[in-house]
């Protein structure tokens, strides 16, 4: 198992091969193009495994970062496309629901929040038993002061909530968890969770409306 998560702004990193595993985080400062595959690198170095020996990639597809997301998924297609592989593919609300539960004596839903700026949030609702109900949403600042449920937010971000980090070490938990139950994703449907237009996206599609 070779996992990555770019989506926010610690990048996650995790190997196991032959039971032997290492984890690794890179700070927000960090480059991610540049050094998540030379940590993958050495993270197979440090267990004395090859590469070869990888047989299943794990990769969270948002929301958040749409460059970070850009990059951790090239990456698994470029790996997948050399070596025929299972992926499994995780979202950002995973692991935050993952992170409350390790931590908390759940008794009833909750939801996750991500700001997604402007005013908006990305949010996605959980049980008791960190099951995801229903889909991942783009709410406003209003249906966003309405929610009645608790509250679990990213540590990095200035919203109010449970705070929680996310790790490493919760990715490779959850990705093993769903290998376990084989819920991979083919590669033809391995696609980004972005739940909106990227800032790039909303310019040039206002600037066209400007335009027309």
């Amino acid at each position: 198992m070779i996992a990555i998560s770019s989506s926010t702004k610690k990048a996650l990193i995790a190997v196991e091969i032959n039971n032997k595993q290492k984890i690794k985080e890179l700070d927000s400062n960090c480059k991610h193009a540049e050094n998540i595959l030379k940590e993958i690198d050495n993270l197979l170095e440090e267990i004395n495994e090859g590469f070869d020996q990888n047989d299943c990639f794990a990769v969270v597809i948002g929301p958040g970062s749409f460059t970070g997301i850009r990059i951790a998924l090239a990456l698994i297609k470029g790996f997948v496309f050399s070596k025929n592989s299972n992926i499994i593919t995780l979202t950002t609300f995973d692991l935050m629901a993952k992170a409350y539960l390790n931590k908390n004596n759940i008794k009833k839903s909750f939801i996750c929040v991500i700001n997604a700026l402007g005013g908006l949030y990305y949010i996605c609702k959980y049980n008791r038993d960190g099951e995801k109900i229903g889909k991942e949403l783009l709410i406003n600042e209003e249906q966003f002061k309405n929610i009645s449920e608790d509250k679990v937010v990213l540590n990095e971000e200035n919203i109010d909530g449970y705070k929680v980090e996310i790790t490493a070490e919760d990715l490779l938990k959850l990705a093993k968890e769903k290998m376990v139950k084989k819920e991979f994703t083919p590669e033809n449907k391995l696609f980004a969770l972005y739940l909106r237009r990227s800032q790039a996206e909303e310019n040039l599609a206002n600037k066209n409306i400007k335009n027309s």
